[in-house]
């Protein structure tokens, strides 16, 4: 049985098949490839337990956390120069 989404499917075939620049077809498969990642990252993705408290996550996972001076010194020691806008930017592309 042939579905409406298969039809889609066809359909957007034939039309990437009459583009004519090579620009066209690398903006289609770089969507496909987001597609597809974001897809791979979502599905990694795992709920956690129904009743699960923090307190049991800490002992579970061996959570010992960083004490607020050495992290301080950590970032300090990377330097970062750029600003806080291009950084953020980054998480983006």
């Amino acid at each position: 049985m042939v579905t409406a989404l298969d039809n889609r499917k066809q359909q957007l075939i034939q039309d990437i098949l009459k583009l004519e620049k090579e620009e066209d077809v690398s903006k289609i498969e770089a969507q496909v490839k987001e597609i597809q990642s974001s897809d791979d990252f979502i599905s990694k993705i795992k709920p956690t337990r129904k009743g699960v408290t923090l307190e049991q996550l800490i002992e579970e996972q061996n959570y010992t956390p960083i004490k607020r001076e050495e992290f301080f010194a950590k970032t300090k020691a990377l330097d970062i120069q750029e600003p806080l806008e291009d950084l953020l930017a980054q998480l983006t592309r």
